[in-house]
């Protein structure tokens, strides 16, 4: 009975902001406390918390119950666009500032100081009204779809409840984290499109010295991209990952990894070999697909077990 109940309560909890959750799940958790002893005395049945829990509702609508008048999106997706923002938007400016004054600093023309703080501080701005526009967007475009989810669900059971330890849960601030830094890297994909290939200047009217690399594969980067950007974001709001979206999720990453050796990994490892041909100590033909496979190892040891785990939940639940 109260394993049904701290399910119930955790699944509340996971939409609150995390200053607030623990209040609220110790509110909560009293309520149907109290509600249990009024109506079926000290000794409540499943069959009598399931039928309080169905009369507080999902835990997505009792989150909302408790959420005070939000902007810009729904009170559900609220709390989850504000985290993407909490890091991303410090994040962006930051990179871009950063990227402009190396850039700089190995060109060998030099720089105007002056001009390139001002072009970085303008630069900046723009890419942090961009990355905004974008997280608003994807979250407004969830919103509308998942008012057509709602509309169709089934009635709430709590017997559906995942458990605590769930291996499918989302983590909220892991999320957060990774949608920002991947609607931050595609900005950057897009920017590269834009220009013809890679430079560390972001800035459309001067690029700087540009680096071709193959377009079809910043096409790839960009679809695994956003793609993975949907997915988490699907997931996020869901706050459950599937097998199957976990899996494609692995497939997207390991997808990316080849794209990154195509068009970042290889063009860069050619052009210093050329500009550098001293290097001779530097395995620069091997380090590519040295990188690039490190990067499969690690990425596939570390989804693998979440993906495996995954899969004996669902071959449990359709046994």
């Amino acid at each position: 009975m109260n394993e049904l109940i701290d399910r119930y309560v955790h699944q509340v909890g996971l939409y609150m902001r995390p200053k607030e959750r623990a209040e609220i799940e110790a509110e909560l958790r009293s309520q149907i406390q109290d509600q249990l002893e009024d109506r079926f005395g000290g000794t409540p049945s499943q069959a009598d918390v399931v039928a309080v829990l169905k009369q507080f509702g999902s835990p997505r609508a009792m989150a909302v119950s408790y959420s005070g008048e939000q902007y810009l999106v729904g009170p559900e997706l609220y709390p989850f666009m504000m985290t993407v923002l909490r890091f991303g938007l410090p994040l962006v400016p930051a990179v871009v500032v950063i990227a402009n004054v190396f850039g700089a600093a190995l060109s060998p023309e030099g720089a105007d100081w002056i001009r390139l703080l001002f072009d970085s501080i303008v630069t900046a701005a723009q890419a942090a009204l961009i990355f905004l526009a974008v997280v608003v967007i994807f979250f407004a475009i969830l919103q509308h779809s998942g008012e057509e989810m709602r509309a169709s669900q089934a009635e709430f059971n709590p017997l559906d409840l995942p458990a605590v330890d769930d291996p499918g849960a989302v983590d909220r601030l892991e999320s957060g984290v990774g949608i920002a830094i991947g609607t931050l890297f595609g900005i950057a994909i897009l920017y590269y499109v834009q220009v013809g290939g890679l430079t560390l200047r972001f800035n459309l009217s001067d690029p700087g010295e540009v680096l071709p690399v193959p377009t079809v594969w910043l096409a790839v980067l960009l679809f695994t991209t956003f793609t993975s950007i949907v997915i988490n974001l699907w997931m996020l709001f869901r706050r459950h990952w599937t097998f199957a979206a976990w899996l494609a999720e692995t497939a997207l990453e390991i997808l990316g990894a080849m794209g990154l050796y195509f068009a970042l990994f290889a063009p860069v490892a050619e052009r210093i070999k050329e500009t550098n041909p001293n290097l001779t100590w530097l395995p620069l033909d091997q380090l590519p697909w040295i990188i690039t496979l490190v990067m499969v190892v690690i990425l596939v040891m570390g989804n693998g077990g979440k993906l495996i785990r995954l899969w004996q939940q669902r071959q449990g639940v359709n046994a």
